[in-house]
Order: C-alpha cells, then sequence, then structure tokens
C-alpha cells in the first residue's frame, strides 16, 4: 500500500482524490449541457421516430442528469458538508457507488443500439452481434456485482479488495466499444463498388462512425490505465465520470445526423437512400416497412463533348431489402434523380 495514497491517507494532497472528481464533475456538467442541446434538436427533427428510440432517448438523458446529480452530491459531501476533516476522506458515500449503476445502464443501452447496426450491415446474421451482446451482458453483470459488493464497504481500503473487478468492467466496455468500431468500419469497408461517387459516400460514413466512438473508446482507455497505474487514487474519476455522457451524446449525434446526411446527398448529383443500419436502425414512422431498403444511385454523366448514341448513364444500386446488404451493379438509361427517402 503507497504510504501516500490518495484515498486512503488523510494527510495526502487532495489533487488524486477530490480534486479529480471535481474535475470529472465540472467536464460532466459541460458535457451534459451538450447532451439537453442534442436532445432538443432531436425532438424538434424526429417526432415521428419511432417509439422506442424515443424511449432510449429520454432513459439516458434522464440517466444522464441524475449520474451528474450524484457525483455532484458526492463532491459537495466532501468539500462542503466535511470541510476540513480530512479522515472522512477514507470513507464512501453513498452516491460514489450508485453513479455506477446509471453510467453502467446507458452505456449498455447505447451499445446495444450500434450493436443493432451492426446486426443490420451483417445481413442480419446473428453470431457477430449475438457475441458483442454477450459481452455486452457480461460487463451490465459484473457492473451489477460491483454495484452490490461495494455498497456493504465503508473505506476506500475495502474498495480496493475488488479492484479486479473493477478493471474487469472497464476493460470489457472498451473491448465492446473498439469491437462494434470496428466491425462498422470492416462492414461499411465491404459495401465498396468500385466507383468514385458511391465510394465517397461509404468513406464519409466511416469517418462518422469513428468520430462518434472514438471519445468514448478513448475516455475509456484513460480510465483503465488510470485504474490499472494508480489503484489507489480516484484520478480514473476525472474520465469515468464523462464516460456515460459521452455515450448519451454520440447516441443523439447518431441521430441528430440522419438531416446532415440526407442534406448532403440530395446537394450532389447523386440519389442516395441509407439503411437504417447505417444512420439508425429504425427509420421514420411514415416510411412503413419499405423505407428499409437502401438504394445508393450514383449518377455519371459523360461531358458535353461526348454525346454519342451509345452514351449511357452508369447507375450504381445498392438494394438492402429486409437488412441484406447484397450489392449488385446495373446500368439503366438516364434516370431523374430521387431524393433521399
Amino acid at each position: 500500500m503507497s504510504p501516500q495514497s490518495a484515498t486512503l491517507d488523510p494527510a495526502a494532497a487532495l489533487d488524486n482524490s477530490i480534486g479529480a472528481m471535481l474535475i470529472g464533475v465540472i467536464v460532466s456538467a459541460v458535457l451534459h449541457g451538450i447532451t439537453l442541446l442534442q436532445a432538443f434538436m432531436y425532438w424538434r427533427n424526429y417526432r415521428k421516430d419511432a417509439w422506442y428510440l424515443k424511449a432510449m432517448v429520454i432513459t439516458t438523458v434522464c440517466f444522464d442528469a441524475i449520474h451528474l446529480v450524484l457525483i455532484s452530491a458526492a463532491v459537495y459531501h466532501y468539500v462542503i458538508t466535511h470541510y476540513h476533516n480530512s479522515d472522512d476522506l477514507r470513507f464512501l458515500t453513498w452516491p460514489v457507488l450508485i453513479e455506477a449503476l446509471f453510467t453502467g445502464v446507458n452505456g449498455g443501452i447505447v451499445q446495444a443500439f450500434y450493436t443493432m447496426r451492426v446486426w443490420h450491415l451483417n445481413r442480419r446474421s446473428y453470431w457477430l452481434p449475438g457475441i458483442i451482446l454477450l459481452f455486452i451482458f457480461s460487463t451490465a453483470g459484473c457492473g451489477t456485482a460491483w454495484v452490490i459488493i461495494s455498497m456493504q464497504f465503508q473505506t476506500y481500503e475495502q474498495l480496493l479488495s475488488i479492484s479486479p473487478l473493477t478493471i474487469t468492467i472497464n476493460a470489457l466496455s472498451t473491448f465492446v466499444d473498439v469491437t462494434i468500431a470496428v466491425s462498422l468500419v470492416y462492414l461499411l469497408n465491404q459495401a465498396r463498388t468500385g466507383f468514385k461517387k458511391s465510394d465517397t459516400i461509404i468513406n464519409k460514413l466511416i469517418v462518422f462512425v469513428v468520430n462518434t466512438g472514438v471519445l468514448t473508446t478513448c475516455c475509456a482507455i484513460a480510465a483503465l490505465i488510470c485504474l490499472v497505474a494508480s489503484p489507489n487514487s480516484l484520478l480514473y474519476a476525472s474520465f469515468y465520470f464523462c464516460i456515460g455522457r459521452l455515450y448519451t451524446n454520440s447516441f443523439l449525434a447518431t441521430l441528430n445526423a440522419r438531416t446532415s446526411f440526407q442534406s448532403n446527398f440530395d446537394d450532389s448529383h447523386m440519389m442516395m437512400s441509407m439503411p437504417s443500419s447505417v444512420v439508425s436502425p429504425h427509420a421514420t414512422q411514415h416510411l412503413g416497412t419499405k423505407g428499409r431498403n437502401i438504394t445508393i444511385r450514383v449518377d455519371t454523366a459523360t461531358s458535353k463533348n461526348d454525346q454519342s448514341q451509345d452514351h449511357k448513364e452508369s447507375i450504381v444500386a445498392a438494394e438492402m431489402r429486409d437488412g441484406n446488404s447484397d450489392f449488385d451493379v446495373d446500368e439503366e438509361g438516364p434516370r431523374q434523380k430521387g431524393h433521399m427517402f
């Protein structure tokens, strides 16, 4: 045991304990403000979304707010209620333990959402999503066990006895995030057609997938490193307090990006109907069952100097019916541009 343990030695500096928690609370508050903004944009633009998507949004935003209240209450307990009582820093307070439950639930919801996208893109094959779900449930089970066990402890010294479980939870969550990101990038990359415009669309989708998950993954890795490198401190709290909000913002950003993708594709000389598996696992309700089909049509016209009778308009049609991502290439005559969805 380190003689200068931030959570065990009352004489140790507060930077690695309460200071780390305070930084996590401040950053979390900023991220929660972004969450509320994204939630407002979602309710304004996607009122016709499926009920379960709306339920997921409400749940994640509410749990995000509850988590912020809990971690704020924990910091208030140490720096205000027990001000100048350095010995109290050795004892746990229940909000520090309960907050992990809300972080875990939010993380599981968002990871399950992305797993559904993997399922659609993978031609509704169950083996890859099934493996991912297995790890998600394993993470949830370990997290629930951690909360139940830790609620019986009174000091941080006792909490150190379940450090292996804490590290396991963070490692599993990080593994799931990386697996989902790699799976989506691989499946999108497999959808390339060899045509410049359609491949450009896929490149944009790949970049979007990576961007929505990179912050969450990096934050989870940073928390894991802090847990392993400095188990007697609360340095990991600076990152762990923010993970739940990053999950929520990633989820909302994915839902809100649908309008942005649609406008970008409509402005170009192409028609594209994105699959619900790429941008959202469910199209808006007015689409019906046919709204799940994806059609990517890229119009490639020749220049004005090449107007022979043999001129054809090359069209790349990628049809996904009921989640089937078989890509076919057709050549037909000129078609009038359509509109996304």
